[in-house]
């Protein structure tokens, strides 16, 4: 696809192209052109880019670009992605290699050249049913992804994603790494109140939310604190073990009370598994784990799991 075009609704200046091999020139210098279209959101669009000059020349990344121009806020907190992004240095996280702006006639559109990663944990473990990853790439998944989020939560003012879920979590072969900052809150201290202005619905996704989420989405000034984002992570790890996600989806409104069907997981290391998500799953945030004690668990879980795979297949993976 070459034209990609923002709904039919928008504004006329948030609709945005870019032809097939088109390149585009970031404030760096390097140019990068344009293989061809991966996606489209609500606020942005994404393309496979191929380097041609610099130092990555001949990499492919992809280029994320901010179409919703129209929209000053959501503008704002793709800017502060960026910047999150350029700050932070962790194996598990994205980077961003370049960023500039689009200019077409008098509109302007940001842009980000990060790293390309094929696939998300979303289009792997499918919908319902049994799990389509195995038991040792779940743990191994949403072990790199804590990784991630303990470094965030461990910044001198610490950073809580809001947003874990399948879809923002990349993978490339035995590697995850976790993307879109686009909700990431910087705390004031370790907890901190939730005074900012926002959408509830934009600031939590539908079918991973939190009690403290959805507290602060019907209006309760509430401490938000980095045990959020463990809930949500307990979410992920639980999906990716059975197949299901144990929060029941919203009837009508995403400002209802959580409801959770936690069963019991069978399987290699289900003890420690179970033991985990009984941990995890609680609404009080202060008697969740943090991530370095869901890091030591996770850890124990994988050792554990690894020797369970390699006694099934004899195969070291």
């Amino acid at each position: 696809m070459d034209l990609i075009v923002a709904g039919a609704d928008a504004p006329l200046f948030d609709h945005f192209h870019l032809k097939h091999l088109q390149s585009v020139k970031a404030e760096g210098g390097n140019f990068y052109r344009n293989q061809k279209f991966l996606g489209k959101g609500g606020n942005g669009t994404a393309f496979l880019v191929t380097c041609t000059s610099g130092a990555n020349q001949g990499i492919q990344f992809a280029l994320k670009v901010f179409h919703k121009i129209s929209d000053e806020k959501r503008r704002s907190r793709f800017l502060g992605e960026i910047r999150h992004y350029r700050s932070l240095n962790h194996p598990a996280l994205l980077k961003v290699y370049d960023e500039g702006t689009y200019v077409s006639g008098d509109r302007e559109y940001p842009f980000a050249v990060i790293d390309y990663v094929p696939r998300n944990l979303e289009s792997m473990i499918g919908r319902g049913g049994a799990p389509q990853i195995s038991r040792l790439e779940a743990v191994r998944y949403v072990y790199n992804i804590a990784s991630a989020v303990n470094y965030l939560h461990a910044q001198p003012q610490p950073i809580v994603h809001r947003d874990i879920k399948p879809a923002n979590i990349l993978v490339d072969g035995h590697s995850a790494k976790l993307g879109d900052l686009g909700l990431a809150k910087v705390l004031l201290g370790e907890h901190d109140e939730m005074t900012e202005e926002f959408n509830a619905y934009a600031a939590m996704p539908y079918f991973y939310r939190t009690p403290e989420l959805v507290e602060i989405a019907r209006g309760k000034n509430i401490a938000l604190s980095p045990a959020s984002d463990v809930y949500q992570l307990g979410l992920v790890l639980y999906r990716c073990v059975t197949g299901f996600n144990p929060q029941k989806p919203p009837v009508s409104n995403i400002k209802e009370e959580i409801e959770l069907d936690v069963r019991p997981v069978i399987g290699a290391a289900s003890e420690l598994l179970n033991e985990l998500f009984g941990w995890i799953f609680q609404s009080d945030p202060t008697k969740r784990p943090n991530t370095l004690q869901l890091l030591q668990r996770l850890n124990q879980i994988h050792t554990e799991v690894c020797a369970a795979d390699l006694a099934a297949t004899g195969v070291m993976r």
